[in-house]
């Protein structure tokens, strides 16, 4: 059985791979969580090596509620090779089965039955007279009641409601159609109900009549095509961050090649990387969220677009240095700290006797 798997935005994110090759399924990635240093959930999480049962997507798999994949038992019950036991309410399932069947069990149960008989009667005895004292449900128990005259009446019903299902071609059931005779009235309604089954669905029928109206008016067709494709990119780069950031470094460099300044081309892997230098915040006040490419020595004053002048910034603090002078805008900020100020310098490789140099290559 395929197994499926999931994680929270808010709380995990896809890195770099860590050095012990925990790669979250489908990608060569680990899954890190946000806020700490970026820890890798594969080293940090269980003490084995199937740290993804934590994460196991139960109702995508279509598992009962009660089921899911534990710590392996005592007794060592491997669930298809993993080192986790398929438990029901907390309790290895194959320990429970064993344990059922075993004589020792059933002797257990009938001792504890003769010791414990007293009490589950007086038990019966009590909820009976509760259940006698509701007036409500004292009437559904008279009710049920299977009196002689109850029985025959439910006899003489079900007689009646057999011969009324003959009568129209039915059997008992009412599931199952007698054969009529050709030509008859139940067997024009046969073959009409049989045909019936065949005929096109609501939705068969309105997506025949769109595809015919595409090919009679193919720029209609061109249009809506045109359109998905829009709104399908808009949606992809709204849900995936690293297209987000692979279109924002792609708008940098060619903004960098507009200019004429020093150009190398840099790969997501390496922008996810100096990000998390910063545990993947703004490198000016520390603020989480979605990261914008933000360049130390801006190009329009010069500044290369190379990871050594590249640093995470939010939207708020892209927008408000622009191209100012790095160490006397964020002086000036409120947001300003000295202990960021000298890891944004010792990120970039400057020194502290020359600040505005151009960022290293």
């Amino acid at each position: 059985m395929d197994l499926s798997y999931t994680f929270d935005v808010s709380r995990f994110r896809l890195g770099k791979l860590c050095k012990h090759g925990h790669a979250w399924p489908g990608t060569e990635q680990s899954l890190r969580r946000i806020g700490t240093p970026s820890a890798c959930m594969g080293c940090t999480g269980r003490k084995s090596s199937d740290w993804l049962l934590s994460f196991l997507d139960y109702e995508t798999m279509g598992w009962p509620s009660e089921q899911t994949l534990g710590k392996l038992c005592p007794s060592g019950h491997r669930w298809n090779d993993l080192e986790a036991s398929l438990r029901k309410w907390g309790s290895c399932v194959c320990c429970t089965n064993i344990r059922r069947t075993s004589p020792a069990y059933a002797a257990t149960r009938q001792t504890w039955y003769e010791t414990n008989r007293e009490k589950l009667c007086k038990d019966g005895r009590e909820r009976a007279a509760a259940r006698r004292a509701n007036p409500i449900l004292a009437e559904v128990d008279r009710q049920r009641q299977r009196t002689p005259e109850r029985a025959e009446q439910r006899r003489l019903y079900k007689a009646r409601m057999t011969q009324a299902l003959k009568e129209q071609g039915l059997t008992s059931r009412g599931t199952e159609r007698i054969n009529a005779p050709p030509g008859s009235e139940q067997s024009v309604l046969n073959k009409g109900l049989k045909a019936a089954g065949r005929s096109l669905s609501v939705a068969r029928l309105v997506m025949n009549e769109q595809l015919r109206y595409w090919r009679e008016n193919p720029s209609a067709k061109a249009d809506h095509d045109r359109q998905w494709g829009q709104a399908s990119w808009w949606l992809e780069y709204q849900t995936k961050p690293e297209l987000r950031l692979y279109n924002r470094e792609k708008s940098k460099r060619r903004k960098a090649r507009m200019k004429g300044n020093t150009l190398i081309k840099v790969s997501s892997q390496q922008i996810n990387e100096r990000f998390e230098l910063f545990n993947n915040c703004c490198a000016y006040c520390g603020q989480s969220g979605d990261m914008q490419i933000e360049h130390a020595i801006p190009i329009s004053k010069g500044g290369t677009h190379a990871i050594g002048n590249i640093l995470p910034a939010c939207r708020p603090c892209n927008y408000s240095k622009r191209d100012k002078e790095i160490e006397s805008w964020y002086r000036s900020q409120s947001v300003f700290t000295e202990l960021r100020w000298r890891k944004i310098r010792r990120t970039l490789g400057w020194t502290s006797g020359a600040v505005n140099q151009l960022a290293m290559i």
